[in-house]
């Protein structure tokens, strides 16, 4: 099973998972820059316990391409996992 989200223009602090809630494990995110024109800007990709750890910062990726992250240890029980994005781009995630 795979979670896929769309988002119009800048992010902050957005939840992808929750922890104890959104019961999934993920392995790989994808994020894929869907605007036409601008490049998106991944400011932060974390996970958050209370204490934030950035898997990825300030990342760009050019209109039309995609990102594949690995995030093999991540903990739906212990963790939130975020993103912020930033160049008022939009961009689809997969988290499988």
């Amino acid at each position: 099973m795979a979670i896929y989200k769309n988002f119009t223009g800048n992010t902050t602090d957005t939840t992808l998972v929750r922890k104890h809630i959104d019961k999934f494990t993920i392995a790989t995110v994808y994020i894929a820059c869907t605007h036409n024109s601008t490049d998106l800007i991944v400011d932060r990709l974390y996970i958050d316990n209370g204490t934030e750890y950035d898997i990825i910062a300030n990342v760009k990726i050019p209109v039309g391409a995609a990102l594949e992250i690995s995030v093999p240890h991540y903990n739906y029980r212990t963790f939130d996992l975020k993103i912020t994005t930033t160049n008022s781009s939009n961009c689809t995630i997969i988290l499988k």
